[in-house]
């Protein structure tokens, strides 16, 4: 059960991504937060990937994404909480709103993870 719930929360997380990467060119404020293009492009790349671990025919796809997702996204807030704005010369505009998404989305696609079944090997 919780594996197949880790999955769905996957495929809900690649729609949300794609939707709010794809609007986010469009308009770039929502939800009181600013949305510059490398950001919207981050979305829509981590919102495909996340609907390709979800609804692909890999039994260790969402188990994978969520894991490595996670971690990223738990790092990103961790950083962004230590002061990251910017990486570099591309734009995301990162701050305390964003760090705390960040950090729920990064906690609860590790949780997603970790309840995704291990795939079973056979001998």
């Amino acid at each position: 059960m919780a594996s197949s719930l880790a999955k769905i929360y996957i495929v809900l997380s690649g729609v949300i991504l794609v939707v709010v990467g794809g609007v986010g060119f469009f308009r770039h404020e929502m939800f009181n937060l600013t949305f510059p293009p490398a950001h919207n492009i981050f979305h829509l790349v981590g919102g495909v990937v996340a609907l390709w671990a979800g609804l692909g025919k890999t039994a260790d796809g969402p188990r994978r994404f969520g894991l490595i997702f996670g971690a990223i996204y738990t790092l990103l807030a961790i950083a962004g909480f230590a002061g990251l704005r910017d990486l570099g010369r591309i734009q995301l505009d990162l701050n305390a709103h964003f760090n705390f998404i960040h950090l729920g989305v990064g906690l609860l696609s590790l949780a997603a993870g970790l309840a995704s079944s291990r795939p079973v090997l056979s001998h």
